[in-house]
């Protein structure tokens, strides 16, 4: 698997704000090298603005393989590790079958780490950029799952805020799995008994993604502006491209703040015009103009083109039906015992009959 890699907070310098993200690690161990007297480091995965991910085995797990997180030597004070314990505690009390796994969080030698379950696969990026358009019956499956892992997080109180292809792992399960997607990276999550890390006018995610509101301030950012992230994710899979015409990060910002998003027709001729309607709402300037939550994109998306995914994953199982059971056979004694007793019905019917006689 290729672990996707974090985000700078602000992204001012790039010089091509469509290029993939980097993954050379920087920070790395040796493969080989025993972190944390639990840890053996197999491989680096990726690494970003605050933390390095390498593939490791968990000795103290029956030597499971996982994803282990660690904040990079320059980030190991103030605001980043703060933000690297609150990743830790959200997805240690977001138990979700569409949210990646923690196998647990700590610190050794002042070196903050944290272990996720290691997840086969590739992200919803790496398929778009792979496969170009996506047709919305494949589609449809990725974004119920998506959805409903967004979704559990708002009922948690939990924003994401930075919600893109690259932090949606796509597993290579099966149709019985319980969710095909995991939602990762909440690094810069934000939740109502989180304690406020950003001042007025900080720009925090990736702007290709940023609704207008969070790229105003991140003290702005709601459960709305995850919506928001989700049109974009919904217009870049199915067109292979974005919403919004720009060559560089000035002409980007312009158009999300004014609103330009290229007709969906334009990369996509064959879609009803009912879904370039879905995606204008999700990306509405106005949060309170967008769906109210994930859930309703989904099932807008759905009644727009008929892509509905087979069954909810995360559904109760229905019971089996009751087996009706086989009658009893008939042996010779409960045939003797079903003689005795119609006759003694006969003789005490007689019986009866002759006393009301008298």
């Amino acid at each position: 698997m290729t672990e996707p890699v974090d985000d700078p907070d602000v992204h001012q310098d790039e010089e091509d704000p469509w290029a993939p993200e980097p993954t050379e690690v920087v920070d790395p161990f040796s493969p080989g090298f025993f972190f944390a007297d639990r840890f053996r480091i197999e491989a680096p995965l990726g690494v970003g603005a605050m933390g390095a991910v390498y593939r490791a085995t968990d000795l103290q797990s029956e030597e499971e393989p996982i994803a282990l997180k660690i904040l990079l030597r320059d980030k190991q004070e103030g605001e980043a590790r703060e933000r690297f314990a609150r990743e830790a505690q959200i997805l240690s009390e977001l138990d979700h079958p569409g949210v990646v796994g923690i196998r647990g969080y700590g610190h050794t030698k002042n070196t903050p780490w944290l272990a996720m379950e290691l997840v086969k696969g590739e992200t919803l990026g790496q398929r778009i950029r792979r496969s170009g358009k996506l047709e919305p019956a494949v589609l449809a499956p990725i974004l119920r799952d998506l959805c409903d892992a967004l979704g559990a997080a708002h009922a948690a109180g939990i924003v994401h805020r930075d919600l893109k292809p690259d932090h949606v792992l796509l597993r290579d399960v099966d149709a019985s799995s319980a969710s095909a997607v995991k939602l990762i990276d909440f690094g810069l999550s934000w939740a109502a008994t989180s304690r406020k890390l950003t001042a007025t006018g900080t720009v925090l995610g990736t702007p290709r993604y940023m609704a207008p509101e969070q790229i105003a301030s991140a003290r702005n950012t709601s459960a709305r502006s995850d919506i928001y992230a989700l049109g974009v994710i919904v217009y870049e899979a199915l067109c292979g491209d974005s919403p919004f015409a720009a060559s560089d990060q000035g002409q980007l910002l312009g158009a999300i703040l004014q609103g330009r998003i290229e007709p969906l027709a334009k990369h996509r001729p064959d879609l009803p015009d009912e879904l370039d309607a879905v995606i204008r709402r999700a990306l509405a300037h106005r949060p309170e103009d967008r769906f109210a939550t994930p859930r309703e994109l989904y099932e807008a998306f759905v009644a727009a083109t008929g892509a509905r995914a087979s069954q909810p994953r995360f559904s109760k199982p229905s019971l089996p039906p009751r087996a009706t059971p086989a009658p009893a056979a008939v042996t010779p004694a409960r045939f003797a015992l079903y003689a005795i007793v119609a006759l003694g019905v006969l003789l005490l019917g007689g019986a009866v009959g002759y006393l009301l006689s008298r």
